[in-house]
């Protein structure tokens, strides 16, 4: 068995689905035997985690780590699981190692770290850890050697969401839980359409990790997905969580068109040099969508400042 853990991130109001662990659980789906332990809906993550490894044959603790509270929430369940567990290898994956690959590794009870996505990733980790191949073989994998030195295997090349399985939203432990009310609906779910963003901000950590790369799921399979959600589960709003929602006006108007029947409110992020280009048609028909907001980033509103930083 293969344990997925999403440590706690928000408060229980901000609980959104762990798009992260979904997205490895998508390609485990079917093939391996695993569960999802996510820390926002169980508050003894680490003792449910114990528990399962002390029930069942686990091959390995996934862990997805973003910097900041996330970080903080999986120390301390690492650190005992280790101490319990000290033979089931921990991998940790998302932006923390992504960006901060030593320090993850230094940590003695991290034993490999995912760079970038994971979803080709970690099946192929797998094989290795049942001999069947080499821990050098695997793109976008870092791990200690025999002498405890860290090794980087050569980056993973970017997939497009398309290219991947559907989240399998039926593993959670309650999907309700997740489709909390907001400004946008009584039933909000979170959705991200694409990987990446091709401008290079200094202040933004997805540039080192995807370097300058973006890929777009087609608007036709993000529509097929928000209504999976709204059919099966009674979701009626939607956060995108892509990095630039907005890269391609044609792709955008598209997706807009094809949301329209849906009746859906969202919000998303975008690039105010990039939204501007936009035609007036498009953005009729972005606003029938059901947009609510666009959240826009600004360093300074003043040229003079810009130009000193």
């Amino acid at each position: 068995m293969i344990i997925l853990f999403h440590p706690r991130t928000v408060r229980p109001k901000n609980r959104r689905f762990p798009l992260a662990i979904l997205s490895i659980a998508a390609v485990l789906e079917g093939k391996e035997d695993y569960i999802i332990v996510d820390g926002n809906l169980d508050a003894d993550a680490g003792e449910t985690i114990d528990r399962i490894a002390s029930e069942n044959d686990v091959e390995l603790l996934a862990v997805s780590v973003m910097p900041g509270p996330q970080m903080v929430a999986a120390i301390p369940v690492c650190r005992e699981f280790r101490r319990r567990h000290p033979s089931v290898p921990i991998v940790w994956g998302g932006y923390f190692p992504s960006l901060y690959t030593d320090a993850a590794l230094n940590a003695r009870y991290v034993d490999v770290a995912i760079r970038g996505q994971g979803e080709e990733t970690l099946p192929e980790l797998l094989a290795a850890l049942r001999k069947e191949r080499k821990l050098g073989t695997i793109r976008g994998l870092s791990f200690k050697d025999d002498f405890g030195l860290h090794v980087y295997n050569p980056d993973r090349p970017l997939t497009s969401p398309t290219d991947f399985p559907s989240l399998p939203y039926h593993r959670l432990q309650d999907v309700g839980r997740y489709l909390l009310p907001t400004f946008l609906g009584t039933r909000t779910a979170v959705h991200q359409a694409s990987m990446g963003c091709p401008f290079r901000c200094q202040f933004c950590g997805v540039v080192p990790i995807f370097d300058g790369r973006q890929k777009m799921e087609t608007p036709e399979r993000t529509v097929s997905k928000l209504s999976h959600l709204k059919a099966t589960y009674g979701a009626n709003a939607i956060q995108f969580y892509d990095n630039n929602f907005f890269l391609n006006e044609s792709h955008a108007s598209e997706q807009a068109e094809r949301m329209i029947p849906l009746g859906m409110r969202w919000w998303a992020e975008g690039r105010i040099d990039t939204v501007l280009r936009y035609s007036d048609a498009t953005w009729r028909a972005i606003r029938r969508s059901g947009a609510a907001m666009i959240f826009f980033g600004a360093e300074s509103g003043s040229d003079e400042v810009l130009i000193q930083m």
